[in-house]
């Protein structure tokens, strides 16, 4: 694999140095071309995400999930609440519905 595939590089389980950093309950995340998932459920919502920051690049993608996620809060949204509001999260259980 070339340094610059687009390929994601998936993995069950968190790093050690990842797991003080997520919240409870968390399933799965996507850093980059790295997605960690705890099942294969999991692992198609965060393929989406994957998808998401190849299209908006990386900066765009967390700057606005950060961003949208701090505005819903401050609206009163309580953090899960929050979390669903964000767009890049309604488009990712959107499309995993329909798979």
């Amino acid at each position: 694999m070339s340094p610059h595939s687009t390929e994601p590089i998936v993995k069950y389980g968190f790093p050690w140095w990842l797991r003080p950093f997520l919240m409870r309950g968390v399933a799965g995340i996507t850093l980059g071309r790295r997605i960690y998932v705890v099942d294969d459920a999991t692992l198609r919502h965060e393929l989406v995400h994957f998808r998401q920051i190849q299209r908006l690049g990386l900066f765009t993608f967390y700057w606005t999930w950060i961003r949208e996620y701090v505005a819903n809060r401050r609206r009163g949204m309580n953090s899960s609440e929050a979390y669903r509001k964000i767009s890049l999260e309604e488009e990712a259980f959107g499309e995993e519905r329909s798979l």
